[in-house]
């Protein structure tokens, strides 16, 4: 694909609300477990810290998928929306996962700062 051709693969808030709605849809909230122990995660996802992304998605199982994080292991047409406290590691972590064939990985722009600063509206 031509850098012309890329299609924007970002979603904001207002998306990410749509996106809690949807079980087809899945978000996973790349952070450390030490921030997520600070101030939770983003409601309906599931987390894996950035440095096991890839691996839990190349390796696990779609039973072990389940029973560890009670959701569907996602196919490489599944809707994936990344989080972080920003956007910046969720979107590393979306180039890295688009070369395993998830072509629809989305990055939340704004991450949990975003997220936290449209809550208290």
């Amino acid at each position: 694909m031509a850098e012309g051709d890329k299609k924007d693969l970002s979603v904001y808030y207002k998306d990410i609300l749509e996106a809690q709605k949807d079980n087809n849809v899945l978000i996973i909230d790349v952070r450390e477990q030490n921030e997520i122990n600070e101030t939770g995660k983003l409601p309906g996802s599931i987390h894996i810290p950035m440095g096991n992304v890839s691996n839990v998605l190349s390796s696990l199982s779609p039973k072990d998928f389940r029973n560890t994080f009670d959701k569907e292991k996602p196919s490489k047409d599944t809707k994936i929306i990344l989080s972080c406290r920003s956007g910046k590691r969720s979107a590393m972590v979306q180039e890295e996962i688009q070369k395993l064939g998830y072509q629809k990985a989305y990055n939340y722009v704004g991450g949990w700062l975003d997220w936290e600063n449209n809550q208290k509206v």
